[in-house]
């Protein structure tokens, strides 16, 4: 509902001129929807306060822009200046950005050259993530910002996979109160408005599904679960790649140096380079939800994205502890996956046969890391394998660093990114729920010490959802009064360098 109580959020002439296309869209749902007979007493009453709250915002946009200008055709003269102005400016004359950001179609117009409408959509987004809320509670509004800015400024540039900034174009198409209205509305109904958002918003990514607003999109938040355990994201280096489906990178090994005597010539110090190249394949997931619930809960998109987010975080977290890469291009690599898997970090086997794990073996584990990596390192345990440590503590303290014995350990305080507060051997220990459980199990994955900076999940910006109006039943072929909400994304992970990270293996 739009009301006078929305315009105390605002401080410039675009804002209110973003508000008040949002206020005429509205008005201009209620036209359609009482085409050619009269409105309701609800609407009619509706309408007119939209009419109201229309006049007033045209008032002081004209009010503001007037002082904006005044002010600057005092700056015009040197005399009247006594000193830089050193608050925000914003430029009103030649700019390449709308008073209303989410109008993608009039960039171009006020753009002089292509470069310039580039970069107008850039601005123009970044305007859009400035104003954006973020509902997940775990988000952080600088932070959203401060990475969605590295995004646009480092991974959505002009190439040739990537030629119109398809991030920039996908917040500005998701982006406004308007689309996320007929989002919600699509979720209800099956059906997407385009004359309230505009056709552009169709097919963002080319792959026929509609955009999700990019302020519930997980592929570009900086924060992961709603609820779940997932420790991947939350140590691991992650990548997220615009207008391709392929990651490529280059890594290196040591750079050689070596002392020498007088104009004697030097040799090649440089390790072998590699290429890094890593595909993203396709997740995706369906759920039912009643046609009574999409009635009844108006904020239900809002709780529909945090399941999704939920099921993302949870997919994500079993793939990349255990995947084997298998057959399918762009299946991730875990950081633990079955013994005899390629490609995996190196291996350290328990000394004691018979499903016997001892003090030694993480000591053994973390001497076989290279000294490189060992500094930087982490332990990602599956629960029952944190307890099997805490187990081998001994008065000293030796693992966990305490000075009074096991009840000095400490408990197992796991958050939502993992991080148990606890340190084995001084490196922290993060809980992944999906490493396998203890087992007398030969080759069975203990645990894994490993350089998180080793480990690349690599991300496609943009999430997609398809609603399936009427679910059948298998019986009877009638709908069920349910509507199946289906949405899909892509990424991988693996490890980029195997001597990065050691993995402690069962003998039995």
């Amino acid at each position: 509902m739009f009301t006078t109580a929305d315009l105390e959020a605002f401080k410039t002439p675009e804002e209110y001129a973003t508000y008040q296309n949002e206020v005429r869209g509205r008005m201009q749902e209620l036209d359609s929807a009482f085409a050619g007979r009269a409105m309701d007493e609800d609407a009619r009453a509706e309408f007119a306060s939209l009419q109201d709250l229309d006049k007033d915002v045209a008032k002081t946009i004209t009010e503001l822009q007037g002082r904006r200008d005044y002010l600057a055709s005092l700056a015009k003269n040197p005399a009247n200046v006594e000193r830089p102005f050193a608050g925000r400016t914003i430029v009103t004359s030649a700019k390449h950005v709308p008073d209303d950001v989410f109008a993608i179609e009039q960039y171009r117009s006020l753009s002089s050259s292509e470069a310039e409408l580039l970069q107008g959509y850039r601005d123009g987004a970044m305007f859009a993530v400035e104003r954006a809320t973020y509902p997940n509670p775990k988000s952080v509004k600088p932070t959203e910002q401060a990475h969605i800015q590295g995004l646009l400024d480092n991974e959505d540039l002009p190439s040739p996979t990537n030629p119109n900034r398809e991030l920039a174009r996908r917040i500005l198409a998701t982006g406004s109160p308007a689309y996320l209205r007929a989002f919600t509305d699509y979720i209800k109904t099956g059906r997407m408005d385009l004359r309230a958002v505009g056709a552009w918003t169709v097919q963002t990514d080319a792959t026929g599904g509609f955009a999700v607003p990019f302020a519930f999109d997980p592929t570009m938040l900086h924060t992961g679960a709603w609820t779940n355990i997932n420790p991947y994201r939350q140590v691991c280096n992650v990548k997220t790649i615009v207008g391709t489906d392929t990651y490529q990178g280059v890594s290196t090994t040591s750079f050689v140096v070596a002392r020498a005597g007088e104009a004697v010539a030097t040799t090649e110090g440089l390790g072998a380079v590699a290429q890094i190249s890593i595909i993203t394949s396709k997740v995706n997931g369906a759920g039912k939800v009643s046609i009574e619930l999409t009635q009844d809960r108006p904020d239900i998109f809002t709780e529909i994205a945090s399941i999704i987010s939920e099921a993302k975080d949870t997919e994500e977290e079993a793939s990349f502890a255990t995947a084997d890469g298998g057959t399918v291009i762009g299946r991730p690599l875990g950081i633990g996956p079955a013994h005899g898997t390629s490609n995996r970090y190196a291996h350290t086997d328990t000394l004691a046969s018979a499903g016997v794990i001892a003090a030694a073996d993480y000591y053994r584990l973390e001497a076989a890391l290279p000294v490189r990596h060992r500094f930087n390192s982490v332990w990602f345990l599956e629960r029952s394998f944190i307890r099997i440590a805490q187990l081998l503590e001994t008065a000293g303290g030796p693992l966990f660093g305490s000075a009074g014995g096991y009840p000095a350990v400490g408990p197992i305080n796991t958050n939502s990114g993992g991080n148990t507060g606890l340190n084995l051997l001084g490196h922290p220990v993060y809980e992944s729920p999906s490493l396998p459980t203890w087992a007398d199990t030969n080759d069975l994955v203990a645990g894994v010490l490993f350089d998180p900076s080793t480990y690349y999940i690599v991300e496609r910006a943009g999430m997609s959802v398809e609603v399936i109006p009427h679910f059948l039943d298998a019986t009877s072929g009638y709908p069920t009064g349910e509507r199946i909400i289906y949405a899909y994304w892509r990424n991988s992970a693996k490890p980029v360098d195997v001597a990065g990270g050691q993995i402690l293996t069962l003998l039995t």
